[in-house]
Formats: C-alpha cells, structure tokens, sequence
C-alpha cells in the first residue's frame, strides 16, 4: 500500500467519524419536544462529512491506477484530505455561530470555504492527470 492510499484511507476514516459524530447533536437536538427544525448548518457539516469521507476512501482507487510519481500521488492525497477539513470546519463554525446563510450573512468563514474549493480542485486535477496517463 502506497502512502497516498494510507493517506486516503486515514484521511476518510477520520472523515467519517466526524460526520457520524455530527448526528449525535442532530439526533439531541430533534428529540426536544416541539424541536425546531435541525440546523442548516449542522445539517450541511454531517452530510457533508459524511460524502466527503467516502470520496476520500473512493480515491484510493485513482491514487493506486495513477502512473505519477509516488511525491504527486501524495500531493493529492493531502490536498483533498485538506480540503475536506476546510469545508468541515466552515460549515462547523458556521453551525456553531448560528449563520442561516454563509453567503447573504457574509459569514466570516469565507476563506476555509475558498481554501476548500481550490484544495479540492488542485488535489483532483492531479489525480485526473495520473488516471489519464494510466490509461
């Protein structure tokens, strides 16, 4: 097992974890009688860890069929791995601080939601590069 793969596979577990540990105030939350509805927020961070984490354990594939060398493999491991600690958080603060909507409230976390996007971009064009030459 290469160490991108390790990264990936670490990186998803965690990942995952965190979004399965986000159902627990989910679930408080909603046995309240009379419980609003789940905070947008929160909402986003569980499912978005949730499908963040099995797109990282779904990349270990394209890590393994790529034909680059081991130093880019790794590369895109952590940046994708990067990113999807940069969304989790974003979407964490903004659960935690009560934004509604990060985009009309120009909520403060607007730099990790930026720092996502272009790790996430980065770190997939590399393993499409290594997926493309493989084939």
């Amino acid at each position: 097992m290469t160490a991108a793969e390790k990264i990936l596979i670490i990186g998803g577990v965690v990942t995952l974890a965190y979004g399965v540990l986000l159902g627990y105030p989910m679930t408080a939350l909603r046995m309240r009688s009379g419980a609003p509805p789940t905070p947008r927020y929160l909402t986003v961070a569980h499912v978005g860890a949730v499908i963040q984490g099995v797109v990282l354990l779904g990349l270990v594939w394209p890590a393994r069929m790529s034909t680059l060398p081991d130093g880019w493999n790794i590369a895109a491991a952590w940046l994708v791995v990067a990113s999807g600690v940069f969304i989790a958080a974003k979407d964490t603060i903004n659960w935690l601080t009560g934004v509604g909507d990060e985009f009309a409230e120009h909520a403060r976390t607007g730099p990790l939601g930026f720092a996502g996007a272009v790790t996430i971009t980065a770190g997939l064009g590399i393993f499409l590069v290594g997926v493309v030459a493989a084939l």
